[in-house]
């Protein structure tokens, strides 16, 4: 049952990258590919791990007993930001990006 929790939370960082990508190329299709891609991955990664981040914050004093958990629960979220979160939002976006701007060969001009 536990391997199902897992593909869960990936399925949910790879659709949220998707959809970051999706809507940072909707909102601000000017910026560089490579900062939407940046973005989007990096969102997809922390925000799963939000609740883990309020849940262990909120147990008073952080640097106690709460400073490694913290510190794992970040190692997790930068691991699944890199790791999922930034193939997805890179083939995306280079794609939309393809279909938008396509390549002009140079002789067509002539």
């Amino acid at each position: 049952m536990m391997i199902f929790g897992f593909l869960f939370v990936l399925v949910i960082v790879a659709l949220l990258a998707l959809a970051f990508a999706f809507i940072l190329g909707v909102v601000r299709p000017d910026s560089s590919w490579k900062g939407r891609v940046g973005t989007a991955a990096i969102g997809a990664g922390f925000i799963p791990t939000i609740p883990a981040f309020i849940a262990l914050s909120s147990n008073g004093d952080p640097f106690a007993d709460g400073l490694l958990p913290l510190v794992a629960v970040f190692v997790l979220a930068v691991f699944m930001a890199a790791v999922i979160g930034f193939p997805v939002a890179y083939s995306y976006t280079r794609r939309s990006d393809a279909k938008r701007n396509p390549q002009i060969k140079p002789d067509v001009f002539e």
